[in-house]
């Protein structure tokens, strides 16, 4: 069994942005166990990435462990790789290394996505409004996907008569008609 030594309380709970300890130390254990017995060896190198990545809470920290993970059994793979002595051993390893390569990847862009999920920004560049069309100037805010925060559907004709009252009420057009 791997034991984990901190050198001050709360230490690896701030460095995996985790709250608790026991969450900490196991993903963090977990994370070197999967390595095998020389993962221990790159303890440093996996502290140093979560250090490196910064995580902001466990979920991403579980992500940074996997990458961590990925990218040193490439690197495993890589030096078997090179001294491998028969084409056929080569072969799987070259395949090995391009299947985790791909993981590594999907990896990286599901840390992206996760971190990214508050800063989604729609912009329209032009609206057409034609004759007894109805359109909303100002900024629309929702909590998702079809819903508002507290669940309960934000659209339909309910939901844009009030927007136009709000739009009216700051001085701003909400009901467009055009002229012929």
């Amino acid at each position: 069994m791997l034991e984990i030594r901190k050198t001050t309380e709360g230490e690896l709970e701030a460095l995996l942005r985790m709250k608790t300890s026991d969450g900490a130390s196991g993903v963090f254990r977990t994370d070197l166990e999967a390595l095998g017995r020389p993962g221990q060896d790159d303890a440093q190198l996996v502290a140093a990435m979560y250090a490196e990545v910064e995580p902001r809470d466990g979920i991403e920290a579980m992500l940074v462990a996997h990458t961590t993970a990925t990218h040193l059994a490439i690197s495993t793979i890589s030096r078997k790789m090179t001294a491998a002595p028969m084409y056929q051993v080569r072969e799987s390893y070259e395949r090995s290394m391009t299947r985790l390569s791909r993981t590594y990847i999907a990896q990286m862009e599901a840390l992206k996505k996760y971190r990214a999920k508050a800063q989604q920004t729609v912009r329209v560049e032009r609206v057409d409004v034609y004759e007894g069309g109805r359109a909303i100037v100002g900024d629309i805010h929702h909590g998702g996907r079809g819903g508002s925060e507290s669940g309960a559907c934000n659209s339909g004709p309910k939901a844009l008569r009030g927007a136009g009252r709000r739009a009216r009420r700051l001085g701003r057009t909400a009901d467009l008609q055009t002229s012929k």
